[in-house]
């Protein structure tokens, strides 16, 4: 679980302010004290053993106290542009005063944190910071782990304090001027600049298909294909269908093995782990042969999935509301486990590279596709995308 370090305590026309809350700490100060008094209270007369208990407890206490007496407040007087930072313990903390516009910028960066849950995968955060030149740490002003939230944050705050909005998510910073930051790319593009396509087709080799539909263009990204996901999705529903099936058989009195269990229980188990194993067995079929189709309809840039002959997972964006289309790591959880059989290990403990792929960017939606592509098919994707989205139709 991922937080930030200051909590937005008010939000007004010419003044905007943030500070630390201390009461969750305050409340993991107490649930340490808690357990501290049962340590002392209920372990044996052990005096090694209570002692190391008590001071493992004790811990907790201490860092929910050191939480609970932390002061951060940063206060922005927006008329004139100061702002007042306060920082340090209660009841000494120190305060000082800095112009605004020494700000490096409002940054927005993700990183990998543990989801809290029993499983402990990691999944993406998003973290919008304030950043000053000579501060070794940036001052998280808002955390979120929803993608478009995040965005909107890094833009609104951006905007609120009138100061450049640096985007690190990407291949390569990216700093615009918050003035900007809600433009389409028609917008930032005037008439006379307009994306220019650097080729129509794309790059020698390449798989991906041009096609006309009823007039409309079209462009097909190749289907993955078989794959080692595929293989383990493969075995994983099979383990299920077959455990299913066998004990089907078994009560039928086909397959020599005893079932024990409540008879209505062995009619109805068996058959969902046969359906939930065949399923799993079809997504992973369907999603290693599945292209991904790109056009433009009625000035909206659609995506969708065909496998065998059939389109579904329809996604569009207007063209007008289009802010960014660039190229991006995978921000998706990419975790996995390893599986050994044998001496032999499938997949790893920790978590893939971050796989790039083509970003188009809304205020309310973020369409990512393209993952499977070389950098050169990206590269001219990419290029194909801008030209899309500026002018309303693909090349």
């Amino acid at each position: 679980m991922a937080s930030a370090d200051v909590t937005l305590k008010l939000d007004q026309p010419d003044r905007i302010r943030f500070a630390h809350s201390p009461t969750g700490a305050f409340v993991f100060a107490l649930i340490g004290a808690g357990m501290t008094w049962l340590c002392w209270r209920y372990i044996p007369d052990d005096k090694f053993f209570r002692i190391l208990a008590v001071g493992f407890c004790s811990l907790f206490v201490l860092a929910g106290l050191t939480g609970t007496f932390w002061r951060l407040e940063l206060d922005f007087d927006l008329n004139s542009r100061v702002v007042r930072i306060v920082k340090g313990f209660w009841p000494a903390p120190k305060t000082r005063h800095r112009q605004l516009d020494e700000a490096d910028g409002v940054w927005l960066n993700m990183e990998y944190r543990t989801s809290g849950s029993k499983s402990k995968r990691k999944v993406p955060w998003w973290f919008v910071s304030l950043k000053f030149p000579d501060e070794k740490k940036a001052t998280r002003l808002f955390t979120t782990a929803n993608e478009v939230e995040g965005y909107k944050k890094w833009e609104y705050f951006a905007g609120r304090l009138q100061l450049d909005a640096v985007d690190t998510t990407g291949e390569e910073k990216q700093r615009q001027s918050y003035a900007k930051l809600n433009e389409n790319l028609v917008e930032k593009r005037p008439e006379t600049q307009r994306a220019p396509l650097r080729t129509p087709n794309p790059p020698p080799g390449s798989e991906i298909e041009l096609l006309s539909i009823s007039g409309r263009k079209e462009i097909m990204l190749p289907a993955p294909g078989f794959s080692g996901g595929l293989v383990f999705l493969f075995f994983f529903g099979a383990i299920f269908a077959a455990s299913g099936a066998a004990v089907l058989l078994a009560k039928l009195g086909i397959l020599d093995m005893s079932v024990q269990g409540n008879d209505a229980a062995v009619w109805i188990v068996p058959p969902i782990f046969i359906l939930v194993g065949l399923g799993i067995i079809w997504l992973g079929i369907k999603g290693s042969f599945s292209a991904i189709i790109i056009g433009v309809e009625n000035r909206q840039l659609i995506t969708e999935r065909l496998a065998f002959g059939k389109r579904s997972g329809r996604n569009s964006v207007p063209v007008e509301d289009i802010e960014s289309v660039g190229i991006a790591g995978d921000v998706r959880s990419r975790h996995r486990r390893s599986i050994r059989v044998g001496n032999t290990g499938f997949g790893k403990n920790n978590y893939r590279k971050r796989e790039n792929e083509i970003v188009v960017r809304t205020d309310k939606k973020i369409l990512r596709f393209g993952a499977s592509l070389n950098s050169a098919e990206r590269d001219w994707l990419e290029n194909v995308c801008n030209y899309a989205a500026v002018n309303g139709q693909l090349p």
